[in-house]
């Protein structure tokens, strides 16, 4: 699991397919910073992926996924405003950040 602080210990990096839909790699990375409960996969073949929800820095709601790099880094691969399918957990994650 990445283990992000504040600090930006934690190197990011940016796949192409991760400003597909328009997102710029700042408004990611402020999520990814920000994101104090993130969602790891349940699926075995892909345990490496984590899934980062939270507003970026204007307050409008993002899905960001990345997967863990063996150098302890991160690979954003996809970000994008937040879908339907992704409201409830996006709502949980807030509650968590809360407490």
């Amino acid at each position: 699991m990445v283990a992000l602080d504040i600090d930006g210990d934690v190197v990011i990096r940016f796949s192409r397919s991760a400003t597909r839909h328009g997102i710029d790699p700042d408004q990611s990375r402020f999520v990814v910073e920000h994101c104090l409960c993130p969602l790891y996969s349940s699926d075995p073949d892909r345990v490496d992926l984590i899934v980062f929800l939270g507003p970026d820095i204007r307050g409008v709601p993002l899905e960001d996924f990345g997967v863990e790099l063996a150098d302890g880094g991160l690979l954003m691969i996809h970000a994008m405003r937040l879908r339907a399918s992704y409201r409830d957990d996006y709502e949980g994650v807030m509650r968590c950040q809360e407490s």
